[in-house]
């Protein structure tokens, strides 16, 4: 065995049905086609994917685990809803998370990882000139670009930790997240606002960058809370 090397060696390890139809599940539930409140029962489902329902109840276990679903009286699960006082916890919790990051981010993202941010930002220009245009409806891609951009910041803070910890904190809100982006203004607020967090992690200035930060966090959990608000009328 003294010979072995394992350096750069990797595992392809394939998903079981299990993963296969929890990861499923939980993109539709986060893209909200699958909607808050909508039931899943086990034998839809597994008829719907072609599987046996042990797949089905070990994904609804997995999708329990992280909230995004309950067990349902009448048998099996209902797609989780935020309530207002949720979002107030969970808006707050990753307000105090983020900024964190975005300070350990400042003294640690490498020159690779503000030109991933960038090439990030070109596509949400892209994004935002087929909005303007009215060529397409791009909440959801410019929500999962969003995604991609906090993603890239949270790699460049460097604490598997607290990048766990992020990836718990913001699940509830990333069903909503589209909520923060529906008007144009929205859009090109949030857009100028990555685009100065780029400009200040090069000039390294971590104040700047922790006030910012806030304003970002508050703007979009502000925007999700009227949208609930208005559904509640």
């Amino acid at each position: 065995m003294s010979g072995l090397s394992l350096q750069n060696a990797t595992l392809e390890i394939p998903k079981t049905r299990s993963e296969q139809v929890y990861e499923l599940l939980r993109e539709r539930i986060l893209d909200q086609e699958i909607k808050p409140g909508d039931i899943l029962m086990e034998v839809p489902v597994s008829d719907a994917l072609n599987v046996s329902r042990t797949p089905v109840r070990e994904a609804f276990r997995l999708l329990q685990h992280e909230g995004l679903v309950r067990k349902n009286p009448k048998g099996g699960v209902q797609v989780t809803e935020l309530t207002l006082e949720e979002l107030q916890e969970v808006s707050d919790l990753r307000t105090v998370l983020e900024v964190y990051a975005i300070q350990l981010a400042c003294e640690r993202i490498t020159e690779k990882e503000i030109a991933e941010l960038e090439d990030v930002i070109t596509d949400i220009s892209k994004a935002l000139e087929r909005s303007a245009e009215g060529k397409e409806p791009v909440s959801r891609t410019l929500g999962a670009l969003s995604v991609k951009f906090h993603g890239i910041l949270y790699d460049a803070a460097k604490s598997d930790h607290l990048k766990r910890t992020l990836d718990v904190i913001r699940l509830p809100i990333l069903r909503y997240l589209t909520f923060s982006l529906e008007t144009q203004a929205q859009r090109e607020r949030s857009s100028e606002e990555h685009k100065m967090i780029v400009d200040l992690l090069k000039k390294r200035d971590k104040p700047a960058l922790k006030k910012l930060m806030k304003k970002h966090m508050k703007d979009s959990g502000n925007a999700i809370a009227r949208k609930l608000k208005s559904s509640e009328l």
